[in-house]
């Protein structure tokens, strides 16, 4: 399996991603961690990187999840870390410290030539401001990542993700897809908004169930895989 997925992998453009979302708490981290754990089974050396990570009380929380998931350094997977649960830029303002963009361009370099694939997982929505005057959509660009957008299942995901959907696609981003998360068919809505959204982008939507704990099923884990291109 390894030697079959590494062929594909050097073959392919996209040997990393950053993750993004509509909103905060819509599921990236979930996402992110069962990405990689598949990847991980199917026999990648894959690596993880939260450039950074807020609400960082103690530990930095999702930093710590996906870290006990591929191994790494916690200090490799967050590098910068604020402890109030706000923007990067409003971590700041409120906190008094600063870091360096080249910093973290160089430590996401060093990790892409270390990794065979490399997940970037962002702070809340794309337009999220990382320092003045530039967020996580100019961070996209400038390190040369396609994007995977999360997003909710139920009411309120359609001007969301159109919304997300446009601003990625107007300054020149590669969007992968829409990954609707958590559908538990109790919204009405959620029959019919992985449709509206295909309609208004153009652009192909996953849909992933909510379950309990961290694993979606094998099922689950193999469609989001190949929605990604493996």
């Amino acid at each position: 399996m390894r030697v079959k997925y590494w062929h594909k992998l050097k073959n392919s453009v996209m040997k990393a991603i950053l993750v993004t979302g509509t909103d905060t708490g819509v599921g990236k981290t979930f996402v992110s961690y069962n990405l990689l754990y598949t990847l991980k089974e199917k026999g990648l050396k894959v690596g993880y990187l939260k450039p950074v990570e807020t609400g960082a009380i103690d530990l930095p929380q999702d930093g710590s999840l996906l870290a006990s998931l591929t191994g790494q350094p916690l200090e490799e997977v967050v590098p910068v870390r604020f402890r109030l649960p706000l923007s990067p830029y409003a971590g700041i303002m409120e906190e008094g410290k600063d870091f360096s963009l080249q910093m973290l361009k160089e430590h996401y370099l060093r990790m892409r030539e270390k990794y065979e694939f490399l997940l970037v997982e962002g702070a809340g929505g794309v337009a999220v401001p990382i320092k003045k005057g530039y967020n996580y959509a100019h961070l996209a660009r400038d390190w040369e990542l396609p994007l995977l957008l999360v997003a909710r299942a139920g009411l309120g995901t359609i001007n969301h993700s159109f919304l997300s959907w446009h601003y990625i696609k107007s300054i020149g981003l590669e969007l992968i897809g829409i990954v609707m998360n958590r559908f538990e068919g109790k919204d009405v809505s959620e029959r019919t908004n992985p449709l509206i959204v295909e309609e208004l982008t153009g652009t192909k939507v996953l849909k992933l169930p909510a379950v309990d704990g961290l694993l979606l099923s094998a099922e689950h884990r193999e469609l989001l895989a190949r929605f990604v291109g493996f």
